[in-house]
């Protein structure tokens, strides 16, 4: 599992150290845009988040990896309702109706979800996530390879294990944002003590705001609990590991906690009238029958039965063809991503579009234009694979070297020995001064089958591209 920590101008990610369990920060990178600034810029919002990945992919195994993120409150909106018990049983239409009363038109931007627990029965909590910055963490999430379990705010993480008397405390820049859940419900207020923004700040909340001084914040204390980004990873952790209920934007909306005993598995309410949601709850199981009918089929038709009789070495031979055909498999997909990435490049770079296009990122077969205009030509997509020709011809990794440097002098490598997919094989970085130069070493990759293009990043600034490539040795 990988922990990652969404400001609105950062993304860290956290992994556990596999010698002693601990927790450790992995690799932090910054966003080129803030989030809360391009939150409603679908496209832009698209690229930016790929574009963080991607700095994080070049040093960070990120394929077929399980995520649970959790989310800054800044980037999130936050709402508290007041539901009398007669009404409960129209939960979710109240708290829905309430929620298009504040938002208005903007209703439709948000995705909600609720909650009630260590308050009164009829106080809900409810948080709101921009509908895109929602759907553009997932798609490209899972376009990296990664299975997200958790996206959760950082407010339900820090008060998760602490006491309805106590404070949760973060601090961004010189502002602290505090949280707290107790019988009047949720609530979240900020204070500085210095700067433009000093002063204390109500978010939201019905309780008495706390009084508090700036050495209450500084001096270790049981009632006001600081969290830096390694703190909430740690609880992140442990309330995953305990089944706490926690609010999930990965689930479906609705009211998703709604009691407050500890342990007690999320129990999802939503509104019956809502017939998208039981719609897609009705999707969900109709395809998990489907999965499970599959795998029946699969099973059966590939069951060897003399396998049980035969011996212990014909079984390991049995194992080590199928995890090779599997490795054979991987590899071809990786050879379609290349060829398809070096048409698409080369196809952009003659369009009529290149000079808008201050960036283009592609990541095996995703790519990312970044035109800093809203003229529709930027943003992220998957490129359609295409058919992969026969081709028998390979070459050492030295003599593609020199076949490209005797064709410029100028172009600059480094290169690093490797393993794809238990494959020895070298990886090499090449620079490239300008795009046609680049074009003639891609057409190049094209000629030999154990070349495989992982990455192309083209910058406008200084005309330069740089292209990642695996060499797979014979």
């Amino acid at each position: 599992m990988l922990y990652f920590i969404v400001h609105s101008d950062t993304l860290s990610v956290f992994k556990k150290s596999s010698e002693n369990d601990s927790l450790h920060l992995e690799l932090k990178v910054k966003f080129h845009h803030n989030l809360i600034s391009i939150d409603n810029n679908s496209k832009l919002l698209s690229s930016v988040i790929a574009q963080a990945l991607d700095e994080l992919g070049e040093k960070i195994d990120l394929e077929n990896q399980q995520a649970a993120i959790a989310i800054n409150d800044s980037v999130l909106s936050h709402s508290l309702s007041v539901i009398s018990k007669k009404d409960q049983p129209v939960l979710f239409g109240k708290v829905k109706k309430e929620l298009q009363n504040k938002w208005k038109d903007l209703f439709k931007n948000y995705f909600s979800i609720s909650e009630s627990r260590k308050s009164s029965k009829n106080i809900f909590h409810t948080v709101g996530m921009n509908h895109y910055l929602r759907e553009k963490i997932k798609l490209n999430f899972n376009n990296f390879g990664i299975d997200i379990k958790y996206l959760v705010p950082v407010s339900s993480i820090v008060l998760s294990s602490i006491k309805s008397t106590q404070y949760a405390v973060t601090k961004s820049s010189r502002i602290y944002s505090i949280f707290n859940y107790s019988k009047k419900g949720f609530s979240f207020s900020q204070v500085s003590f210095t700067g433009k923004n000093k002063g204390f700040k109500r978010i939201l909340g019905l309780a008495d705001s706390v009084k508090l001084q700036e050495k209450d914040l500084k001096t270790p204390n049981l009632r006001y609990i600081i969290f830096n980004d390694m703190k909430v990873v740690e609880f992140f952790a442990k309330t995953i590991k305990d089944s706490y209920p926690i609010l999930n934007f990965i689930k479906p909306f609705g009211i998703q906690i709604v009691e407050s005993e500890h342990k007690r598995k999320v129990k999802p309410v939503l509104d019956k009238s809502d017939h998208s949601t039981l719609f897609q709850y009705l999707q969900s199981f109709i395809a998990g029958l489907l999965t499970l009918g599959l795998i029946v089929l699969t099973l059966v038709s590939i069951s060897d039965f003399d396998f049980l009789y035969n011996e212990s070495s014909v079984s390991i031979e049995k194992v080590v063809k199928k995890k090779a055909n599997k490795s054979w498999n991987q590899l071809e997909k990786y050879q379609s991503s290349s060829y398809a990435a070096i048409n698409e490049f080369s196809e952009i770079s003659i369009s009529n579009n290149i000079d808008k296009i201050q960036s283009i990122n592609i990541l095996d077969n995703r790519i990312n234009i970044d035109t800093n205009s809203n003229d529709g030509i930027g943003g992220g997509y998957t490129i359609k694979l295409s058919k992969y020709p026969l081709i028998d011809k390979s070459i050492t990794i030295d003599n593609f070297l020199s076949l490209i440097t005797n064709t410029d002098s100028n172009i600059q490598f480094q290169r690093t020995n490797g393993l794809f997919f238990d494959i020895e094989s070298d990886n090499v970085i090449i620079r490239c001064d300008n795009i046609n130069l680049s074009i003639q070493i891609l057409d190049n990759i094209k000629q030999y089958n154990n070349l495989i293009l992982r990455k192309i990043q083209y910058t406008k600034a200084d005309s330069s591209v740089h292209l990642y490539i695996t060499a797979l040795r014979s």
